[in-house]
């Protein structure tokens, strides 16, 4: 985008650009990967054809929403004028399943009303309640189908730790199998040749008494991804309740430790790496006798 686009100021109300080539508004809005449909709900800039080295201005319309907030404290690892990336401590839901209204972004929106920004934030993907790390929200409604586009290609590169029940096999880089929905639990996934491709590739493997500490990128961004392969094959999560065996109250072992991707103009990619989350931190010198509680 920058090598088309030149940001001159961008505010909560426009945006000022300037071409770096004669383009059309079709091309315009295909740089944001971005629907007609969308971009006529959040602005009214229609001029057909751009002008290289000439300046233009974009409106965005108002965005009026019942937004939910959260007072309680939330920690902002990485911002910019488009997006902002949280940690989400464990046992906290990313947005609300319609029973509970503390989420991390309620707290993120709770954040930024209080800087003075108006408009709600949007979670561009999620991890697990009982998942701890990185979550990627979007400020502005305008640029949303910009970073969603990067989890639909997978240019947004995630990357987790994670405790499993004993010692991983060193061979295995890679797992791929299908996964589907398991139906006989609506809570659970399974392995399955129907399901959708899932691929998941083990960066390292560190053995500790009685686990393994496990660094893991994934691919492709099944449900219960990482938890149903590595139990596929024998090494569960630790504390993993539903495809394992919970040993104590710290909840899941698996943590998004590093985010990478692209904000609008901008040439670098960005990586986010995440606090220490205790929780894992103690897991290091912790000695798991592998017994159920």
């Amino acid at each position: 985008m920058p090598e088309i686009i030149k940001l001159l100021q961008c505010t909560p109300n426009i945006l000022r650009f300037m071409p770096q080539k004669d383009i059309t508004l079709n091309e315009l809005q295909s740089l944001f990967h971005m629907s007609r449909k969308h971009w006529n709900q959040h602005t009214d800039f229609d001029q057909k054809q751009l002008q290289k080295n000439k300046i233009y201005t974009l409106s965005f319309k108002a965005v009026s929403s019942h937004v939910a907030l959260s007072d309680k404290e939330v920690t902002i690892v990485y911002e910019d004028m488009f997006c902002v990336v949280a940690f989400k401590p464990c046992f906290l839901l990313v947005h609300s399943d319609g029973n509970e209204e503390d989420t991390l972004q309620a707290r993120v929106n709770s954040y930024l009303q209080k800087e003075g920004w108006i408009y709600p934030c949007q979670a561009i993907h999620r991890i697990d309640k009982e998942t701890s790390g990185l979550v990627l929200f979007s400020k502005f409604p305008f640029f949303q189908p910009y970073f969603d586009h990067q989890v639909e290609s997978h240019i947004l590169e995630k990357e987790y730790q994670c405790f499993v029940k004993g010692h991983f096999p060193k061979n295995i880089k890679v797992i791929e199998k299908n996964i589907g929905r398991d139906r006989h639990n609506a809570k659970k996934m399974r392995i399955s040749k129907n399901g959708k491709p899932g691929m998941t590739k083990i960066i390292n493997c560190e053995y500790k008494k009685y686990s393994s500490l496990l660094t893991i990128q994934i691919k492709t961004g099944r449900k219960h991804q990482i938890r149903v392969h590595l139990s596929s094959l024998g090494y569960p999560i630790l504390n993993d309740s539903l495809y394992g065996t919970v040993y104590d109250q710290r909840g899941l072992l698996l943590q998004s430790t590093r985010l990478s991707f692209y904000s609008p103009f901008q040439n670098d990619k960005i990586m986010v790496v995440s606090p220490i989350d205790k929780r894992m931190s103690e897991s290091l010198s912790r000695s798991y006798t592998l017994s159920s509680n």
